[in-house]
């Protein structure tokens, strides 16, 4: 039986020719906050168990919006494909740092009871890719145009299982039983939104062999420490976990990490309740630079290290892209910057105005956009609502003006430009904003992070 469910119902998700001053390397390091935790072994512990969790808690959040959507419309929302045939704008909110690139094809997969088939068919020169991410939000595996057209048959198996695929069909092996699904399909230009729709819709999941388990526990967007451990803890249940990852889970246990176990807040001693209810806000605090806050950052830029969506024992990195860049692809897929500041290290802010010079001839192997968003109070970042419904600009915008060199300047402020200028404009919301510049299939140069943009620049309105 075929499970591609046709309905719009997920939101898209699940990144030198000028005078510079100098160029300023520095690690990223937490934001300040009013207040601060003290450097204990308890806070530290605690830490560690929270960023531990944090990455598993915003997947499992995010599935059960899937299920909670799906089942108002009277459909189990595992194990089923959701496409999306219209590109993310400002009312898509429900994961953290959307592009406006691609259409999405999603489907949360719980494989504890049997394998799905996913159908991929050959989609031309247009960029598509398929993203397999576990629990942890590692991407496991990713089919597409990097590795070929992409097109064929895949057996999605969980750790579990045992067999080989059938002739003709390749095997994707998720290392968790729940696991996500994300396929991105390019569009290239308002023209192309009706025929980027139908490669969508190609798209299709069997699932026919596996039967999904319901989970218990009720993720809710700012969870006490209570919810937290909950949903965690059903979560590490549900998966054979890796002898590596169930030692390090083992000595999380006083702060509540206990695979399968439920109620386990109200099993804590008085003062590690106390701990967690006073730490919490401020653990959360410490992931707000998200995405931007792992990596290095050279001239107002974020280059990120390479462990970026395959994140490895950096469990800090991982919650901080968790919170900002939920489903983030691996550099060898995408590259994301993200300018958070201008040239002088200010926080960029809708109340100035702004150049954002983007060099020519980039060694790109897709598209490459720079989206705008603002930044809500909680770290995450969505688009700004204004009259163009215009959040990115990039390589397939069809009317920028280009300089001669093949360089563009990109005017970035809240008032919209007059006349022919504003076609290099990116609207800009009244407070806080952050830029995400997004390379696919990025080449030398973005891919080793050895070419730098130049920084944004504070400048006149542009009247």
């Amino acid at each position: 039986m075929r499970t591609t469910v046709t309905l719009a119902i997920l939101l898209a998700l699940a990144v030198p020719v000028t005078a510079r001053p100098a160029v300023r390397h520095r690690a990223v390091a937490a934001r300040p906050t009013s207040r601060t935790l003290p450097d204990t072994a308890d806070i530290r512990a605690l830490r560690s168990a929270y960023q531990f969790a944090f990455p598993v808690y915003a997947m499992m959040r995010t599935r059960g919006a899937t299920v909670t959507r799906t089942a108002a419309y009277g459909i189990d929302g595992i194990n089923r494909l959701f496409p999306r045939t219209a590109l993310a704008d400002a009312s898509s909110r429900d994961v953290t740092t959307p592009n406006n690139d691609t259409l999405y094809a999603s489907a949360w997969l719980d494989l504890s009871g049997g394998p799905v088939r996913f159908d991929m068919p050959p989609m031309g020169r247009r960029y598509h890719s398929a993203a397999l991410m576990n629990l942890f939000t590692d991407n496991v595996a990713i089919v597409g145009t990097r590795s070929g057209d992409g097109s064929g048959r895949y057996l999605i198996v969980g750790p579990g299982w045992h067999g080989e695929a059938p002739d003709g069909v390749k095997l994707l092996r998720s290392d968790t039983n729940d696991a996500w699904l994300l396929a991105r399909v390019l569009v290239d230009g308002p023209s192309d939104l009706a025929a980027a729709s139908a490669a969508v819709g190609t798209l299709k999941l069997d699932a026919s062999l596996a039967h999904a388990t319901p989970t218990k526990a009720v993720p809710t967007p700012e969870p006490d420490a209570a919810t937290l451990l909950d949903v965690v803890n059903e979560a590490l249940g549900r998966t054979p976990l890796p002898p590596e990852v169930a030692a390090r889970i083992a000595a999380m246990a006083p702060q509540g990490i206990r695979p399968g176990a439920s109620g386990v807040f109200a099993q804590l001693s008085p003062a590690a309740q106390k701990l967690w209810t006073t730490a919490l806000p401020l653990l959360r605090n410490e992931l707000k630079a998200g995405i931007a806050g792992v990596g290095t950052v050279i001239d107002g830029w974020n280059y990120p290290g390479p462990g970026i969506g395959n994140f490895g024992a950096d469990d800090a990195g991982r919650a901080r892209v968790a919170l900002g860049g939920l489903a983030a692809l691996p550099r060898e897929e995408a590259v994301y910057l993200t300018a958070s500041t201008d040239q002088a290290g200010a926080p960029l802010n809708g109340g100035k105005a702004y150049i954002a010079h983007i060099p020519g001839h980039l060694p790109v192997g897709a598209f490459w956009s720079l989206t705008m968003y603002q930044v809500e109070a909680d770290g995450r970042l969505f688009f700004v609502d204004n009259p163009l419904g215009r959040f990115a600009l990039g390589s397939r915008s069809e009317t920028m003006h280009a300089e001669r060199d093949g360089s563009l300047d990109i005017f970035i402020q809240t008032s919209q430009p007059s006349g022919e200028r504003v076609v290099n404009w990116l609207p800009a919301p009244k407070g806080a904003l952050r830029l995400v510049f997004r390379a696919y299939l990025p080449k030398d140069g973005l891919r080793d992070s050895t070419l730098h943009l130049p920084p944004v620049t504070v400048s006149e309105v542009v009247p």
